[in-house]
């Protein structure tokens, strides 16, 4: 009798520990799961099939590599100086921080290096999307006008679910409603796109969500350039400001690692799959 393998436990746990480590904070908790989980991907089963290319597998590694490097950098921003939201951190500390030059001219190149490899990675799994066989890439270019923006869009919704959504709807009963009305239609209507085109639909999922994070960290490295000094009474040193910030369990970023990783894994193994069929007829 053959045993189960212990990887799809192992890459749910590196997951969940990436999660949980954002939900909290958690610097090492979220660096270490995510590239656990990111290397699992790389040597799992369906990539490693003696089927698919090499130079397609080669291109889905290099692709989880940038992603890994990407989750490296962010993290360890979070260990190199307090954020909004720690309750251990004064608002004096915070202004002095954010209008100190060193701190900004690091924030940015963190920010804009983050943002290159969620590019490049994006760059290598589309290279590896397009060895596909021209009949693949016909379906894959069919699925994206409906799918991918339709998964554009759901994303947007949950990313902004906890920023803000929840006081529009009201009570906790109208946002799992309005939750499971929202995720149910979406896979409705993914589901019924598997069906007419096939696997790409995974692959277009992914790399739609993948596209999504990229475009969001090249924003932040453009929001987060370096400014010229202001003369402004709320940044002066000693103002006497009160500043709201949020405590508690930051919902927000785990559920945009959560995508990530999820993003990633759908995106790996489609193509994987959809490139050992391809060779195998």
């Amino acid at each position: 009798m053959r045993m189960p393998s212990a990887k799809p436990l192992l890459l749910s746990g590196a997951v969940l520990l990436a999660v949980v480590g954002s939900l909290f904070g958690s610097a090492w908790a979220t660096g270490v799961g995510c590239v656990v989980a990111l290397c699992l991907l790389a040597v799992h089963p369906t990539v490693t099939d003696p089927a698919v290319s090499r130079s397609t597998r080669w291109l889905l590694r290099g692709g989880l590599l940038l992603v890994s490097l990407a989750a490296i950098v962010k993290t360890t921003g979070w260990v190199a100086g307090p954020r909004w939201g720690d309750p251990t951190v004064s608002a004096s500390e915070l202004i002095a921080l954010v209008v100190d030059p060193a701190w900004q001219n690091q924030l940015f190149w963190r920010e804009l290096a983050v943002a290159s490899c969620l590019i490049l990675a994006c760059v290598c799994f589309g290279v590896a999307i397009g060895r596909l066989p021209r009949q693949r890439l016909r379906r894959f270019a069919a699925a994206v006008p409906t799918v991918g923006v339709l998964t554009l869009v759901t994303v947007v919704f949950v990313v902004l679910l906890p920023a803000g959504l929840t006081g529009l709807l009201g009570s906790w009963t109208n946002v799992a409603a309005t939750v499971m009305l929202v995720l149910g239609g979406y896979a409705w209507v993914v589901g019924g796109a598997v069906r007419r085109h096939g696997s790409v639909t995974i692959a277009a999922v992914g790399a739609t969500v993948l596209a999504a994070a990229a475009g969001h960290a090249a924003y932040d490295a453009w929001q987060s350039r370096p400014e010229p000094p202001v003369d402004d009474l709320f940044l002066r040193p000693g103002a006497a400001v009160a500043v709201a910030v949020e405590t508690g369990p930051d919902i927000q970023t785990a559920v945009k690692v959560a995508l990530l990783l999820i993003a990633a894994t759908l995106t790996v193994t489609a193509c994987a799959r959809l490139s050992a069929d391809s060779q195998t007829r």
